[in-house]
């Protein structure tokens, strides 16, 4: 197609409202052109975006064909145990060039992929202050990605690269809540009706991409960056975990379940006991069968599924035994399998509705009353968000669950309480990333009815 011709597909398909443009993705998709369908796909990304969405200055029409590029690639999806082994290579200079080199040229593909799924996104929701905000930091990230140089030999590589990571880490710090306040305000306004299943597959899709990018810039910066290293939790002064420990970058090889848990249960408590007066007591239970071995996992992200979970059990117990004069316990059973660690929750906080159970995983549904203020400065900065109210908490504790394979569970009972299952997987090597890929037969199958796009890969 000539450029002329291309000029005046675009004109065209500016003036298309969204269910004109939606039909001709599908009639494409149902014919099986592909051409089509990739030549679709991009000048409906194009009409929009290149005209009110990008506020990215020195977006070029050449970062728009690099664009498109990466986004045709494929991700490398890591394991547990391939970071491991890499983390405890001998060379550190080698090893350094080589996970620079990696994210050098991976992460402006899984950047590229967050994009242009984003541009899948309904209009008026692309446009909202807030979200539209969250899609030009992705796309200044990938021109950062994009413009900083290969690497060389020698020089302050290291720390302009170290910079870099922390730079793009730094601005897309507040994503998550202010990508939430966009999409409540949008919610409040009625503007979301009838997409809200949709919308909650889009953003499973979205989330999950930002914990493996950021997960890949945290890793590196802890195993090569001297400020961002991991730190022996027993040690005293400046002693760090040196290579060759359990500590590899910011994956522990040999976790202490237990300690995590008592922590996030520990802090949930007393956030409880913050904003109620009260708090229930917790117990943790260790079976005494349990499957020999060390457990490796990302304690930073075991950390945030439990104390997730537990704030939800800590608020239901205080809240649904507002007048008892004491507080049933909430317990915690842990448990390593040959294949899983299992994490049981337990509490008496008086469950959920049967006919609710479906919106428990929904971005547009909680249990807590929301908080009151839409001001774009109160809830921008993730250290002011409340504790309860968005509806991002259990879902995105899910997230973190199934991003090295394993998934979270729950088992609720209507006037007494709730079960949360947490399965993890107990081997390394099975524990790899999952990660959403713009294509159209992932994206296909959450915008046309499964509520579930991982079950569905």
């Amino acid at each position: 197609m000539s450029d002329r011709a291309k000029h005046a597909a675009i004109l065209m398909l500016t003036e298309l409202n969204e269910s004109a443009r939606d039909w001709i993705l599908f009639v494409c998709l149902r014919r099986n052109y592909s051409n089509s369908m990739r030549l679709s796909r991009r000048l409906f990304g194009s009409a929009y975006s290149l005209g009110k969405a990008i506020n990215t200055p020195g977006w070029t029409s050449n970062l728009e064909t690099q664009l498109n590029t990466f986004s045709g690639y494929k991700m490398n999806r890591l394991s547990l145990q391939a970071l491991l082994d890499f983390g405890r290579l001998e060379n550190r200079d080698a090893a350094f060039q080589q996970s620079c080199s990696f994210i050098h040229t991976e992460c402006p593909v899984r950047l590229a992929h967050m994009i242009q799924e984003m541009r899948t996104l309904p209009d008026n929701v692309l446009a909202e202050p807030l979200i539209n905000r969250v899609y030009n930091w992705y796309l200044m990230s990938f021109v950062d990605m994009y413009d900083f140089p290969s690497m060389p030999v020698g020089g302050e590589y290291d720390e302009e690269f170290t910079a870099l990571l922390e730079k793009i880490l730094l601005r897309h710090r507040a994503t998550v809540i202010t990508f939430a306040t966009g999409m409540r305000k949008l919610h409040t306004q009625g503007s979301l009706a009838g997409r809200e299943e949709y919308l909650t597959g889009y953003l499973d899709r979205f989330l999950m991409g930002r914990i493996g990018i950021r997960f890949v810039f945290n890793q590196h910066l802890s195993l090569f960056s001297e400020k961002h290293r991991m730190q022996d939790p027993s040690a005293t002064g400046d002693n760090k975990i040196e290579l060759g420990s359990r500590w590899v970058g910011s994956i522990d090889a040999d976790v202490n379940v237990a300690n995590i848990a008592e922590d996030a249960a520990s802090n949930a408590s007393l956030m409880c006991n913050e904003l109620y007066g009260v708090s229930p007591d917790f117990k943790i239970i260790l079976p005494t069968k349990q499957t020999a071995g060390p457990f490796t996992y990302v304690p930073s992200h075991l950390y945030h599924i439990l104390f997730e979970l537990l704030k939800n059990s800590f608020r239901a117990t205080a809240e649904y035994h507002e007048h008892s004069e004491s507080l049933p316990d909430i317990r915690l059973v842990i448990v390593k399998g040959a294949q899983d660690l299992t994490i049981k929750i337990s509490d008496e906080g008086g469950g959920i509705a049967h006919e609710d159970r479906s919106k428990l995983f929904s971005y547009f549904y909680s249990t807590a009353s929301q908080p009151l203020s839409l001001n774009d400065e109160d809830f921008t900065d993730i250290d002011r968000a409340p504790m309860a109210g968005f509806g991002y908490g259990l879902p995105v504790a899910r997230l973190y669950s199934r991003y090295f394979g394993g998934d979270l569970n729950l088992m609720t009972i209507q006037g007494y309480g709730t079960d949360c299952f947490i399965h993890l997987k107990s081997v390394a090597e099975d524990a790899t990333e999952t990660l959403p890929s713009f294509n159209v037969h992932e994206i296909n199958k959450y915008k046309h009815g499964h509520k579930d796009w991982i079950r569905h890969q």
